[in-house]
């Protein structure tokens, strides 16, 4: 994510990849809607997720990562602690958690109590994709977070009255709330400028892809470990 203002790269956000014993990529929704089905493995795949991106992240700037509040849950004690708090605290001064609420009450919930726990642990909080035509976000949520993340539906063509209000709104209560804004999807420079434009704070996109090559960030990747694969996954549908 660079900081539109001046051009600094100040943070990372560590996605998920995955490929098939045959070394064909596989969508990365359509894997987390199979591991769903299986919560056991779920839990033990985004537990694995988190100590892999948290290794092989770059060590400059905050690091971003995305926790389902469904594998949260699964990963909760006896004692009442959960599984992911330890990993995630190992790097508590540099890492943001992205959550992602919907339209399934019981899954704001759900968000909600991740949201309280990991703010217990002072570890940041980022409220992502904000769309200009779907999904939901609480003022409970904002109230928790420090990042709030729009998706690239914001740049998908012109936008209409009542969505510029609306973006209009939600880019001044951020600002009174203190929160951070950034704009994903930034693949051309004519993106950079309308986010420039619109008034966010970071871009984050494939068009900083090459900048990030340039810096070194990638540099050894060729020699980094080969890992096994968590489980195998058969007949994940393609459609």
């Amino acid at each position: 994510m660079v900081c539109i203002g001046t051009g600094e790269t100040l943070c990372h956000e560590a996605l998920a990849r995955f490929i098939d014993a045959d070394g064909t990529n596989l969508p990365p929704d359509i894997v987390f809607e199979a591991l769903h089905d299986n919560p056991l493995l779920l839990l033990h795949a985004e537990l694995e997720m988190k100590r892999l991106q948290l290794a092989e992240a770059p060590q400059h700037g905050l690091l971003f990562v995305n926790l389902d509040p469904d594998s949260y849950a699964a990963g909760e004690t006896g004692e009442g602690g959960n599984l992911f708090l330890p990993i995630l605290c190992q790097q508590r001064s540099r890492l943001v958690v992205e959550v992602i609420e919907n339209l399934h009450l019981q899954d704001v919930d759900l968000a909600q109590q991740m949201m309280l726990a990991i703010d217990r642990e002072k570890i940041r909080l980022a409220i992502d994709d904000l769309s200009s035509s779907r999904g939901l976000i609480s003022y409970a949520s904002l109230m928790n977070a420090a990042f709030l993340k729009f998706d690239r539906a914001w740049l998908a063509g012109e936008l209409s009255a009542k969505q510029r209000t609306i973006l209009t709104w939600a880019l001044a209560q951020a600002a009174d709330l203190g929160l951070t804004t950034v704009l994903e999807g930034i693949e051309t420079e004519n993106h950079l400028a309308t986010a420039k434009q619109m008034g966010f704070d970071l871009a984050q996109g494939f068009l900083f892809k090459e900048r990030f090559i340039q810096r070194g960030c990638r540099k050894g990747m060729a020699n980094r470990k080969t890992y096994q694969p968590l489980a195998q996954i058969d007949e994940v549908p393609h459609e």
